[in-house]
């Protein structure tokens, strides 16, 4: 009975033994087994990266509907550039065109081919901006005599298809790519011998109604460049005349946006006969006032301005201006009506109260 007792026993003691050697150890695994209750040893990697995600996707979304507020409300407050220079503000739809100029024909224009001359049949929006202010500029171009007088501005935008403010009505005809095409005209008013006395024995230069052409373009997002060729067809001085510019959007925000420009025109002998030449006929009826003098074609003069759009409320706007002309080419510059009665240096100010107008669907 004695062998039977001591292996029994000599089990036991090993048995007991095992179970103090391995307790350690599987203490240690269970200290160490991610899947403990987080309120005694804090979360699982993996549900702080969860976690982590999600906060991320909520600031997100909260990023997103905030820009999307903001874009609502400088879609409704903004004032609008010029249209013919950059168009509605951008909305943040169009990938194209990151300024909002909108060259082709409609805000479906280049799935239309070249030609967009009959979209005017179904419109989807008209811009009407209607303004008026005073302006303080020379009484004849070329004068050094300034006055005060009230300057009513319209612009308007039919579809991208027509446009028209201070410069004219351009029809654009064709357009893709961020270019445009098409024919122009202008109706300049009339120049009186009235208007001052230096121009007194000229005569007047009648109301003129011009036609011909225009090319206008826009690049970098930010830059447009046009040129206009016309030709006066009715009355006045039935000349040439070429005009070209490139405008820059140089700061743009919800309260306020700011553009410049660089013009130049050059003008035909018909046009510098009718404004800078002094006939015969006409420096004796001025009683020897303006000698004889003969000006050929040439550029006219070459300038720079500067507009800024103040955001008052919604669609309305303030729009001061300044316009410096130099006239450049000496063949008119040597005009008694200049050298003798005028300067070379011309200037332009004012400001604009302007509302705008939208009818149809923008969008």
């Amino acid at each position: 009975m004695r062998p039977a007792t001591s292996i029994c026993s000599t089990l036991l003691l090993g048995a007991s033994l095992a179970m103090v050697f391995a307790a350690p150890a599987s203490a240690q695994q269970t200290i160490d087994e991610p899947s403990l209750s987080p309120m005694l040893f804090g979360k699982s990697q993996k549900e702080r990266e969860e976690e982590a995600r999600e906060q991320r996707e909520k600031e997100e979304e909260a990023q997103r509907i905030s820009y999307q507020q903001e874009e609502d409300s400088q879609k409704l407050d903004e004032p609008r550039l010029r249209p013919l220079a950059f168009g509605p503000a951008y909305d943040g739809e169009d990938e194209y065109d990151r300024v909002g100029t909108r060259i082709t024909s409609g805000d479906d224009g280049d799935n239309q081919g070249f030609f967009g001359a009959f979209n005017f049949l179904i419109p989807d929006a008209t811009n009407l901006s209607i303004g008026l202010g005073p302006v303080y500029e020379p009484d004849y171009f070329g004068s050094d005599d300034y006055e005060w007088n009230v300057d009513p501005q319209v612009y308007v935008r039919f579809r991208n298809f027509l446009f028209l403010d201070d410069e004219g009505v351009d029809i654009a005809v064709i357009g893709f790519s961020g270019f445009k095409l098409g024919p122009t005209m202008r109706l300049r008013k009339k120049r009186k011998e009235t208007d001052n006395p230096a121009l007194m024995g000229l005569g007047d230069v009648g109301t003129t109604f011009e036609f011909g052409g225009f090319a206008a373009t826009t690049f970098l997002d930010r830059f447009a460049f046009k040129a206009k060729v016309r030709h006066g067809i009715k009355t006045g001085h039935r000349g040439t005349v070429v005009d070209g510019s490139v405008t820059a959007l140089i700061f743009r925000s919800d309260a306020l946006s700011l553009s410049t420009s660089a013009t130049a025109t050059w003008v035909g002998n018909r046009f510098a006969d009718a404004y800078f030449s002094v006939t015969p006929e006409q420096s004796l009826a001025s009683m020897g006032n303006l000698p004889v003098h003969d000006a050929d074609a040439g550029f006219r003069d070459i300038g720079a301005s500067a507009t800024a759009y103040i955001n008052l409320f919604d669609r309305w706007s303030l729009n001061p201006y300044v316009t410096y002309s130099y006239v450049y080419d000496n063949q008119f510059a040597t005009s008694p009506i200049i050298a003798q009665y005028g300067a070379r240096d011309q200037f332009r100010f004012g400001f604009h109260l302007m509302r705008e107008f939208t009818f149809g669907d923008d969008d």
